[in-house]
């Protein structure tokens, strides 16, 4: 496997709770290059968070796509409000490929809308 992860899409500009977790719509994508999609679609995905030497294996990721390489999404995991950086990387039975290159990003936290209408001084 080459590090052929390339992250292409962060979204951090939807709303997130207060503890800085994503919502469902917040996506991480990056294209993986891969002999088939269906050897995309198996391999196990992990990311470093901060520059950690331990990865967290993402729960779910589709990969789609007719030629290598393919695109793929996953749920955005969780992070505290503020700067940070994410590698990843992904495995099969030949073992862990090589890390993607870190991408650095400030996570964002907005408030969610209660219903409540806004009150405004006149």
């Amino acid at each position: 496997m080459r590090k052929a992860l390339f992250v292409i899409c962060l979204v951090l500009f939807c709303s997130v709770a207060a503890y800085g977790q994503a919502t469902p719509t917040s996506k991480l994508g990056w294209t993986q290059g891969a002999p088939t999609l269906a050897d995309a679609q198996a391999y196990t995905y992990k990311y470093y968070p901060d520059g950690s030497v331990t990865g967290v294996q993402f729960s779910i990721v589709t990969c789609a796509g007719t030629v290598s390489p393919f695109d793929c999404t996953t749920a955005f995991p969780a992070f505290t409000p503020g700067n940070h950086t994410i590698q990843i990387s992904a495995s099969n039975i030949a073992g862990e490929g090589e890390k993607s290159d870190p991408l650095s990003f400030n996570f964002v936290v907005t408030p969610e809308k209660t219903g409540t209408p806004f009150i405004t001084n006149k």
